[in-house]
């Protein structure tokens, strides 16, 4: 049995962030994870899948917007983080466009759709250019480097899937982001990382997400979240911080009335 796949989103504006824990591949999971405190708060399960690049997480970890699908049918949503309930839901009838992004001041865009006249939650809506709108969140407009980009990463090189970020690290260590199709275990389109420094490169290919936290990294492998230390010779000896590889679907119900739950179904 392989490892669930696991992708995070940190919040922009405090410690929280998202946590996607996908598997068996028909199944996923959404969680809130506090990183200074170390705590793992459970929201819903899916049966379906989470278009991770095309989601993200509010800067105050309060709120998350979705692009999801079943196979048969697809769907934008905000909610409650880590809660999938959604408070206000948008159809779909494909993959093309849907999910969205937040924005410093924590304003929602929606990809390649019109923002509605009133939003949840007194949440208001960005401005429609805030970030370019992209059909995969790469393709035609490059969605999710531009996220990253804002957030503190800088696009060195290459444009759509060829896109590689890097982030400046202790010791003059940088971590590379590129992207990868296929892949043993993996989504079509998956995260590729990379410690460099000088002419020195260390690949990662075990890392599913990464970013730097306090002297090192926090990276998502192996079926869980993991502290890395980093020092003169690279990355160090990985702590794992939690174990997700046991954890198996579970009916939950969220702690607020929202417009539609898809958890169930």
């Amino acid at each position: 049995m392989s490892a669930p796949r696991i992708h995070v989103i940190p919040a922009a504006g405090c410690d929280k962030a998202l946590v996607l824990r996908r598997g068996p591949s028909r199944f996923v999971a959404s969680l809130l994870w506090d990183r200074k405190t170390n705590t793992l708060e459970l929201g819903q399960w899916l049966r379906g899948r989470i278009y991770e690049h095309r989601s993200d997480l509010s800067p105050d970890g309060r709120h998350m917007i979705i692009f999801a699908g079943n196979g048969r049918r697809w769907w934008t949503t905000i909610s409650r983080a880590p809660w999938l309930t959604a408070l206000y839901w948008e159809p779909q009838d494909s993959t093309w466009h849907g999910g969205g992004a937040f924005t410093a001041e924590g304003r929602v865009f929606f990809n390649g759709a019109t923002p509605p006249d009133t939003l949840p939650d007194n949440l208001k809506p960005a401005d429609p250019h805030a970030f370019p709108h992209g059909t995969d969140g790469f393709h035609m407009g490059a969605l999710y480097p531009a996220v990253l980009a804002s957030r503190g990463w800088e696009i060195v090189g290459g444009e759509g899937i060829d896109t590689v970020l890097q982030r400046s690290l202790g010791g003059g260590w940088r971590l590379r982001l590129s992207f990868r199709v296929g892949g043993r275990n993996r989504s079509i389109l998956s995260n590729a990382y990379a410690l460099e420094r000088d002419a020195a490169v260390l690949g990662q290919p075990v890392w599913e997400w990464a970013e730097p936290w306090a002297d090192g990294l926090q990276v998502a492998m192996r079926g869980g979240l993991w502290s890395v230390p980093l020092s003169s010779a690279g990355a160090g000896e990985p702590v794992c911080l939690h174990d997700l590889t046991d954890m198996a679907f579970e009916p939950r119900e969220a702690p607020y009335r929202g417009v539609r739950s898809e958890s169930a179904r």
